[in-house]
C-alpha cells in the first residue's frame, strides 16, 4: 500500500525494466511533492505471531535516483493497541542521491508483546527509489540491532509555563 504524509504527491508501481534480481522491481517515485519534508513509503503489514521472541532481519536491495532528502528501508513492530515497540527508517544513515544497488539490512526484536509488523521503503522529498529482493529471516542474538532509540530524558517538574524562557 502507498501511505505517508503527502502520499497523493508519489507514485508506486512494478518496474519490469529496472531489476537487481528476477523479472522486475518495486518503485516509489516522487510526481508533485512541494519539498523535502513531505514523504510516502511503500509498505506493507503483517501479523507478528510467527515471529515472536526472535531476532528478525529485513534485508533488500535499493537503487536510488536523484534523491534529494533521503530514503531508506524501514520496519516497525508494533503491540496490539498500535504502540510502536521497535522501529528503524535508516534516518541515522540514509540514502540520498543517485544510487546502484545496494543491500540494506534492518535488525529488530520480535518481543512477546508483539502484534504487528509492517515494513516498505520510505522516501522523503523529490527522486526515485526501487527496491528488489527483499528478504525476512531469523538471525541470531550476536547480530546487532538498529532499533532507533526513541527514548528521551524526561524533567522532573513542568518547565516554561508561561513560555517566556
Amino acid at each position: 500500500m502507498l501511505t505517508g504524509s503527502h502520499p497523493q504527491n508519489y507514485e508506486m508501481g512494478i518496474d519490469p525494466a529496472e531489476v537487481h534480481q528476477g523479472q522486475a522491481s518495486g518503485y516509489l517515485k516522487a510526481v508533485t511533492p512541494l519539498d523535502n519534508n513531505e514523504f510516502a513509503t511503500m509498505m506493507q503489514q503483517f501479523r507478528a505471531d510467527k515471529y515472536v521472541g526472535k531476532r528478525m532481519k529485513l534485508s533488500g536491495f535499493v537503487k536510488t535516483e536523484r534523491v534529494e532528502a533521503f530514503c531508506g528501508l524501514w520496519m516497525r513492530v508494533d503491540n496490539n493497541v498500535h504502540d510502536v515497540l521497535q522501529f528503524d527508517n535508516m534516518h541515522d544513515r540514509p540514502i540520498t542521491g543517485t544510487q546502484p544497488w545496494n543491500q540494506y539490512n534492518i535488525v529488530l526484536d520480535v518481543s512477546k508483546e508483539s502484534a504487528v509488523i509492517s515494513f516498505g521503503v520510505i522516501l522523503n522529498g523529490k527522486g526515485k527509489v526501487w527496491v528488489d529482493s527483499f528478504r525476512f529471516e531469523e538471525v541470531d542474538s550476536n547480530t546487532p540491532l538498529t532499533h532507533m532509540e526513541t527514548e528521551y530524558e524526561m524533567s522532573d517538574e513542568p518547565m516554561n509555563l508561561s513560555f517566556e524562557e
